[in-house]
């Protein structure tokens, strides 16, 4: 089992999710009668919350599959 877990693809294209995320829940927010400030805060905050919780599910899957195929 290799002692760094990598992503798959490259940087940019985990960036691009996560803003695409961000866009996405602002667009969310602002559709159901928030306020720009507060749709720009909360999606901001959202969507980079949620792309950090899909990067760590990805490097655990991507761990727990290459530590397994290894055995």
């Amino acid at each position: 089992m290799s002692s760094i877990a990598s992503l798959p693809g490259t940087a940019i294209e985990w960036y691009m999710l996560g803003a695409i995320l961000v866009v996405v829940n602002v667009v969310g927010l602002l559709v159901t009668g928030h306020t720009l400030p507060a749709a720009f805060a909360m999606g901001l905050t959202s969507g980079l919350t949620l792309a950090l919780v899909v990067v760590f599910l990805v490097i655990g899957w991507r761990t727990i599959r290459d530590g397994d195929s290894t055995e």
